[in-house]
């Protein structure tokens, strides 16, 4: 059996990855080596590891980052002990392949010690474009310390090849997000209303706003205060909060929240997390997808929904039809307001189809055949 680590630090991350993990643990020829760490780990943003737990897959190992605090040092600082714990969980499970996925901060450490140990790496989602924060510099990285690449559409493979090499074992595989549509029993309105405690008959909206990690964190303040005086404006809506993640300026994002929801707590429900099924649900019943979070971008065109894409964070990212984009100014996404609640659905399949998972770990298990 080959075994095959695949490492997650992230909520987000972990909902886009949880049908290669499940297609790995369920394959006879795979040895499944889940690794755990990030903000998994932290109950600052909210223990996120026990949804892995509930879905039932066996976690190898965890490495805590010991993440105190979200500034620019403190991450730094966080990185250097995922580097030292990571080293010591890969040399012990010496896995014939490493999987990561996207672009965040922590798999530089993660991939880094993979390469020095000689682990070769499948990079997911590489050759995207965001020039609205170090997500970019970080997914490039990423992809030169791989050693196969499944990158989500066309245009991002050209990308990778253009760094890369025509040659390079480079496989477009669709988003794997979107098949969590197809294989989730999702919940119904009536589920939601209840679970979340809603009025079913009014419109509902979803909003994630995380920090752009290139502006100041006045410049990101500014951005959510913005944000919230338009939800304020909005009548007859109730708006499901999920909080930012473990970039810098998200804390204070979440505290803004933490204080300003209290205004109205029939009007506004804040989350550390939903869980991946409850948040896709949740998605499919909305009116509007609300601030800068990737599932705006790539999962809600799949469904249709109206999605406001606000600022920088996503820039450089195809733009399906249904996503209006504004910048971070208060007239600018006032208008957005408006034209996202007369719109209507408008599905776009840009993304992919759905069917993500076999492909990749088929063509993992290929590739490993060669080795």
């Amino acid at each position: 059996m080959k075994k095959v680590c695949i490492i997650t630090a992230a909520r987000s991350e972990y909902g886009l990855l949880k049908w290669v993990i499940d297609g790995v643990y369920n394959d006879p020829e795979l040895e499944l080596q889940l690794v755990v760490t990030g903000a998994h780990l932290s109950e600052v943003h909210g223990n996120t590891v026990r949804f892995i737990e509930e879905d039932g897959y066996p976690i190898a190992a965890r490495v805590d980052m010991h993440l105190a605090s979200d500034n620019r040092k403190d991450i730094v600082r966080s990185m250097g002990y995922c580097s030292t714990g990571m080293s010591d969980v890969l040399e012990q499970l010496q896995p014939d392949v490493v999987v990561v996925l996207g672009d965040r901060y922590e798999l530089l450490p993660i991939v880094s010690a993979a390469l020095v140990l000689g682990l070769p790496v499948a990079h997911i989602s590489g050759g995207d474009v965001t020039e609205g924060a170090i997500d970019n510099e970080v997914r490039n990285a990423v992809s030169m310390m791989s050693a196969i690449h499944f990158p989500g559409v066309e245009s991002s493979a050209e990308n990778l090849r253009r760094m890369l090499g025509k040659d390079a074992p480079i496989f477009t595989a669709g988003e794997p997000g979107l098949e969590s549509f197809l294989r989730y029993d999702l919940m119904s309105r009536a589920e939601l209303s209840e679970s979340i405690g809603l009025d079913v008959d009014k419109k509902w909206c979803l909003v994630t706003l995380h920090s752009e990690t290139k502006l100041s964190l006045e410049e990101n303040l500014e951005m959510v205060k913005n944000l919230f005086e338009s939800m304020q404006k909005t009548k007859n809506v109730q708006f499901v909060i999920s909080k930012a993640n473990a970039d810098f300026g998200g804390m204070q994002i979440n505290e803004f929240w933490e204080e300003n929801v209290k205004q109205d707590a029939d009007k506004y429900h804040l989350f550390s997390s939903l869980g991946q099924r409850r948040y896709l649900s949740f998605m499919q019943q909305t009116v509007g997808v609300i601030g800068n979070s990737s599932s705006g971008i790539v999962e809600a065109p799949f469904l249709g929904i109206p999605v406001i894409n606000i600022g920088e964070r996503q820039k450089g990212r195809h733009l399906c039809k249904n996503v209006i984009q504004c910048d971070r100014t208060r007239e600018s996404i006032n208008a957005a307001f408006v034209k996202m609640l007369a719109q209507p659905k408008i599905i776009d399949n840009y993304y992919g189809d759905g069917h993500t998972s076999q492909f990749i770990i088929s063509k993992i298990k290929e590739w490993l055949k060669t080795k």
